[in-house]
């Protein structure tokens, strides 16, 4: 017998060969997919302790989103409305200053747990997140704290901290008591908590996976030596290395050059590169030579501001991965509209209405990065064997009917994460009908309202600049608003 046995759906499985059965079922057994396959196969005496009739839905493997931020559900549209030629100046200061400043582990358990139900409710089963936004690697218990948030949802949570960008030291705030106290905080202290949050967090909870996530790898000649450069990314590799967990960074065009010159045995498949703005053509074969992956944010400010060469990446035979980078300032964790954006601006760029097919767009957004951090042999497509992270589908709604004909083509283009209905990760149901039964999705909503509350308190008067706007907002584009950090 069975533990859960689905019937009669529409199967995606994104498996080497593409199978689409339809109808068809899937069997999960334990954590694990038991047998897939079409209706005419499935044994008259087949039972399980849970039966879903999926008549007229969709089934598929649960989404992978392999790059987002922790911190940014709780600060979401703060510091938008900025002239774009000065707002990510500014606005990563602003987002800086909250993480290091004005917040405490509550704040990154709310959050945690926020953002998790996000990414779960919209058919991700596994997603990977950054500890604020280039990161804070001050404290052990921040990143626990995010981790206990996350993974109580039922949502499979890559998480890390590593090296931050900018001048050091770094001077964090601890609240406790309603006061906060100064600590300063040294690159080689970053480098023992990054390797002490690895080896005290990785694996705590069978869903909780530590990983090293150093803000960027590449050189920024304007806050540090080479020198320096060169010594942080060796030791985020080691620790990475040493450990046996994936290598999670930002870089930009010239930094993979840098990182390959200095320390090529860093780029490797399970080492992913966020964002890969204005990369050399050198650095596109690099990529290919190595098997490090793109990992892409289509509706990103980075790529909006200097354009990433996907396809010239993918022509090359390097893999490139589709992330949502969610959510601050203006983005969401819905991964089905990156997958439009996606399709969108790179259909524009080479005036191509054939580019970036469906299924090639959904191999991005689950085998691809799944391979990317190390466990496409447990997740990322539908196969016997694999673990049973498997999302269904509503299509029984007008913008998805008639559903049946060409069925991978209809919910790429059409669905949109509200039409996730039930989401099962490791072999247990998540979400049914909608509605979340790991955990109380309404103690979410008041932890995220009380945590964001309790940061704006802490914050004072300055947080008047971070929601600062006017009627400009009306006009062809926003005019410059007051910031409250000097250059």
């Amino acid at each position: 017998m069975y533990d859960i046995l689905i019937k009669n759906a529409t199967v995606i499985t994104v498996d080497p060969k593409h199978h689409i059965y339809q109808p068809g079922y899937v069997a999960v057994q334990g954590d694990r997919l038991a047998a897939i396959g079409p209706m005419e196969e499935l044994p008259a005496e087949a039972a399980a302790v849970k039966v879903i009739d999926a008549d007229g839905l969709c089934v598929m493997p649960g989404l992978v989103d392999a790059h987002g931020h922790a911190g940014h559900c709780l600060t979401k549209t703060l510091g938008e409305s900025n002239d774009t030629q000065y707002a990510d100046a500014w606005w990563g200061k602003m987002a800086q200053d909250i993480y290091f400043h004005y917040t405490d582990d509550f704040f990154w358990y709310a959050e945690g747990a926020l953002a998790a139900a996000e990414r779960l409710k919209f058919g991700i089963t596994t997603g990977v997140s950054m500890l604020g936004s280039t990161p804070r690697p001050d404290r052990v218990e921040n990143l626990a704290a995010h981790f206990e948030g996350a993974v109580k949802t039922g949502l499979r949570q890559m998480s890390g901290v590593g090296s931050c960008d900018g001048p050091w030291p770094k001077h964090p705030w601890t609240w406790e008591n309603g006061k906060p106290t100064e600590h300063t905080l040294t690159p080689e202290q970053m480098v023992e908590i990054t390797e002490r949050s690895v080896r005290e967090l990785n694996g705590k909870h069978k869903r909780q996976i530590c990983i090293v996530a150093p803000g960027s790898m590449g050189f920024n000649v304007a806050a540090e030596t080479r020198e320096f450069a060169i010594w942080k990314n060796k030791e985020m590799y080691r620790i990475a290395k040493e450990n046996g967990v994936a290598l999670h960074t930002h870089i930009y065009g010239g930094g993979i050059k840098f990182v390959y010159e200095t320390l090529p045995e860093a780029l490797n498949p399970t080492t992913s590169l966020t964002h890969c703005t204005q990369l050399l053509p050198e650095e596109i074969s690099i990529l290919a030579e190595t098997g490090a992956v793109m990992f892409h944010g289509p509706t990103t400010r980075a790529n909006i501001k200097n354009r990433c060469p996907v396809y010239e990446t993918m022509r090359a035979g390097a893999s490139v991965a589709i992330v949502t980078d969610g959510t601050s300032p203006d983005r969401s964790y819905d991964i089905w509209r990156d997958m439009k954006v996606f399709q969108v601006i790179h259909r524009a760029h080479d005036n191509d209405p054939l580019l970036a097919p469906p299924g090639k767009v959904l191999e991005m957004c689950t085998i691809v990065p799944a391979r990317a951090i190390g466990m496409d042999k447990d997740i990322g497509s539908l196969e016997v064997g694999k673990k049973a992270d498997i999302i269904i589908i509503n299509t029984k709604q007008p913008h998805l009917a008639p559903f049946g004909i060409m069925p991978l083509h209809r919910v790429v283009y059409h669905a949109q994460g509200n039409d996730v209905d039930t989401v099962i990760v490791d072999g247990e149901i998540m979400m049914e009908n909608r509605r979340m039964l790991a955990c109380d999705e309404g103690r979410i909503l008041a932890d995220a309202e009380k945590a964001f509350n309790e940061m704006r308190a802490r914050v004072g008067d300055k947080f008047e600049y971070f929601t600062a706007y006017d009627d400009s907002i009306y006009d062809l584009r926003n005019k410059t608003m007051p910031s409250p950090y000097k250059d």
